[in-house]
């Protein structure tokens, strides 16, 4: 390139002007905004068609979420003295960023610099996304499973993909469309783990309606990613009783950046600014003993989660060279920033903080001429090295890089890695690839040190580096300072859904490389040396089974399941199943109880119709558990739990009315549905004994019509949640109910209930 349209702007004064608010037109026959979801794997997470990752940024009113948001576990929604929580998700949102200039603006007049936000700000109130930054263009969720949906082998199985691949595109109002393809597995040394490539083309199209409307070369372009990670929302509800930033900013989290692994993690440590690495995973308040012993609700710690964001691949292609950037003229750059290529050396930003992420904060720091976090210098590696032992061998890669800002690493929510400045011509391409990964604690033990970790900016700590908490420490009651456990692991073990030898945040993201790049990581690793497109050579245990369950006459669950799987063929299947173990749980996420072990071909197990079939006598009618097939090689590899599925026992329906039983009966407070899974299920109170059409009237002890209930389905029962046809809550007292049958049958019963 030979026109340098900057350097006539280099005299101009460094005054960044007010921003003002980017909008574009809405489009004519715009694709709704729209999303798909992840499941396969133990990581759950939502990806919208707009470039938003679980929802857009926000951090208030963060009680309730329909959708993942960076689930781990995933189906992790509870109920806990009769409150309902969302379980155990951790981003209060999460995207992407571009910001441009066309040739001939002035850089320093914001209101001349192309911005779009998708999902990467927010402040209490979300933005507008769709027809203002985003212009979506479709959203496409793809089984590649080995097994199809009818337990048959899968013909278009490709075992060089994921198991679960979403591509999602939108356009921008920079002209730059995005592509994003993520990808998830079940196979459980790979299933806390999501890989998202994304490739930015400047199509010229700035108001999404599939036509380009320019022809310009966009310069300084800024690419960054940008999420809102705060670990997570039940510890945060158990111990605030909300899950937003009000209570995410009393210093419970802490921020790392793991340079040998280009990972960004946090780490909730406890409460408040005296809280040590003894109170991390945040206790819980109340069930602590409990729930460590038992493992119920994944066990004793409201917060185990350690999520993080791994870089595994940025493009060289197209950055800007020394000449055509501001970002290195010598004014605002020194040679320590410049590649061995003239380009800016990689990140141009690595940038922690606080959960407020609006649009008039974030536009000035995403622009050529300002390093919003700094660089990495000899005077910061020399004055405060890490410990002896824990230096990175390559430390002097690092000048003039991005650098990781640990004075603020005590704000921890928002992470920002943003790289460029490009020169993107029409039709220029540029690509990314990382990862979104969460792990039981960050590390398994003392002695690892990052970046981070410390409350720089509240008791002027000026100590960058800091050791990584860990659960084989002891566990201190935050709220007492009483201690709960020497040893947390050690003393109770990890919970069910930790199902692998790969544990911690570090296992996990060594993981994301291996399946990344098809090798194991030699750290420090350098993204740029990675492929620009994923390998995926992927060893697989054999696949679980596809699985059909049933109540018999008795309401036992009877679990059937096909022998596709035995024949299965991949070239890095770890071996052919020799037996399936069949699981059983209250809650999706464990414990979990062997009911049973079938081995292959046993003929005990075999049904006449050429399944398999194991029965669970133990269940109650109206009760809710959880079922689980996996497949087992000769080595102990095993399958994920990728087929769980969640059953209410029941009976079929009577041929005619003669008896109605209400239960539980009498109701108390405890006493109801408490394995419902979510929903006010601890509140149902089931009718047994219905015909297949029937109606139910309820009064109370004076007579007065509370509820009326149309039951017309074909099952024995109908759940009723005490709640009137005004949709109060009934209170304590004697009720009775009138069951009538289209033949004129009548039943009438009473029922107490106790609060």
């Amino acid at each position: 390139m030979t026109c340098r349209p900057y350097v006539f702007l280099m005299t101009v004064l460094m005054t960044v002007l007010p921003a003002a608010l980017v909008t574009a037109p809405q489009a004519l026959g715009q694709e709704l905004r729209d999303k798909r979801v992840h499941r396969r794997g133990m990581l759950h997470e939502t990806v919208f068609n707009t470039g938003e990752i679980g929802r857009k940024w926000f951090y208030r009113d963060h009680d309730i979420t329909l959708d993942p948001l960076m689930e781990w576990p995933g189906n992790s929604a509870t109920v806990i003295d009769g409150l309902e929580y969302s379980g155990q998700h951790n981003i209060i949102g999460g995207g992407i960023s571009i910001s441009a200039n066309y040739e001939n603006t002035n850089i320093f007049d914001l209101t001349q610099r192309l911005y779009a936000f998708c999902g990467s700000s927010g402040q209490h109130i979300p933005i507008t996304v769709a027809g203002v930054y985003s212009f979506p263009i479709s959203v496409e969720r793809v089984e590649n499973y080995p097994l199809s949906a009818d337990g048959t082998l899968n013909p278009a199985y490709d075992p060089n993909e994921a198991e679960e691949i979403i591509t999602s595109s939108w356009h921008t109002n920079t002209g730059v469309t995005v592509t994003r393809t993520s990808r998830a597995w079940s196979y459980p040394d790979y299933d806390d783990l999501i890989i998202f490539e994304y490739t930015f083309e400047n199509t010229g199209d700035t108001d999404g309606d599939g036509v380009s409307d320019n022809d310009e070369t966009l310069y300084e372009v800024l690419i960054g990613f940008h999420y809102g990670v705060a670990p997570s929302m039940l510890g945060f509800q158990r111990w605030y009783g909300t899950w937003e930033y009000d209570f995410m900013y009393k210093n419970d989290l802490r921020g790392y950046f793991d340079r040998h692994r280009w990972l960004r993690y946090v780490v909730n440590t406890g409460n408040g600014v005296n809280a040590d690495f003894a109170e991390s995973g945040k206790p819980d308040p109340k069930y602590f003993s409990t729930f460590a012993a038992t493992g119920a609700q994944g066990g004793g710690l409201g917060s185990p989660q350690t999520p993080g964001i791994q870089m595994l691949y940025y493009d060289r292609n197209n950055l800007a060279t020394k000449g055509n950037t501001i970002a290195l003229d010598e004014r605002v750059a020194s040679e320590l920033m410049i590649d061995s290529d003239s380009t800016l050396k990689q990140p141009f930003m690595n940038k922690v903080e606080s959960g407020n992420a609006r649009e008039d904060k974030m536009q000035p720091k995403l622009v050529p001429y300002t390093r919003w976090s700094g660089t990495y210098t000899h005077y910061r590696e020399t004055v405060w090295p890490p410990p002896t032992g824990t230096e990175d061998p390559d430390s002097l890669k690092w000048m003039g890089r991005g650098a990781f800002n640990f004075r603020q690493s005590y704000k921890a929510v928002g992470h920002h890695i943003v790289f460029g400045p490009y020169i993107l011509k029409p039709g220029d391409k540029i690509e990314f690839s990382l990862a979104e990964v969460v792990g039981y604690g960050a590390t398994d033990g003392p002695g690892e040190w990052d970046e981070g970790g410390g409350l720089g900016e509240v008791i002027d700590e000026q100590m960058p580096w800091h050791e990584v908490p860990h659960f084989h420490d002891k566990v201190i009651n935050p709220a007492d300072g009483q201690t709960l456990s020497q040893n947390y692991i050690g003393e109770y073990g990890h919970p069910d859904y930790v199902n692998s030898e790969v544990r911690t945040l570090k296992d996990v993201a060594d993981m994301a490389y291996n399946a990344y790049t098809g090798r194991p990581p030699v750290l420090p690793f350098w993204p740029e040396d990675n492929p620009a497109d994923g390998v995926y050579d992927v060893p697989m245990p054999p696949p679980a089974p596809v699985l059909k369950i049933t109540s018999n006459a008795r309401a036992h669950s009877v679990i059937r399941w096909g022998t596709a799987q035995e024949a299965f063929v991949h070239p890095r299947l770890t071996g052919p199943p020799v037996a399936y173990r069949v699981y059983r749980s209250e809650a999706a996420i464990g414990p979990w109880t062997l009911l049973d072990e079938v081995a292959v071909g046993s003929a005990a197990a075999m049904t006449t119709d050429g399944e398999y079939q194991a029965m669970d006598a133990s269940t109650v009618v109206g009760e809710s558990q959880w079922y689980a097939v996996t497949s087992v090689d000769a080595q102990g590899n095993e399958s994920g739990k990728t087929n769980l599925e969640k059953v209410t026992s029941s009976l079929g329906p009577v041929d005619e009315l003669t008896e109605v039983h209400a239960v539980p009966n009498p109701f108390y407070l405890t006493s109801g549905f408490t394995t419902g899974g979510g929903g006010n299920a601890a509140q149902q109170i089931g009718f047994y004994g219905l015909p297949e059409r029937a109606t139910i009237d309820i009064y109370s002890y004076s007579g007065q019509l509370v509820e009326t209930i149309e039951h017309d389905a074909a099952r024995y029962s109908t759940p009723w949640f005490q709640v009137t046809r005004n949709d109060q809550v009934i209170a304590s007292g004697v009720y009775f109910f009138v069951v009538r049958a289209p033949d004129g049958a009548t039943f009438r019963g009473k029922f107490v209930v106790i609060k």
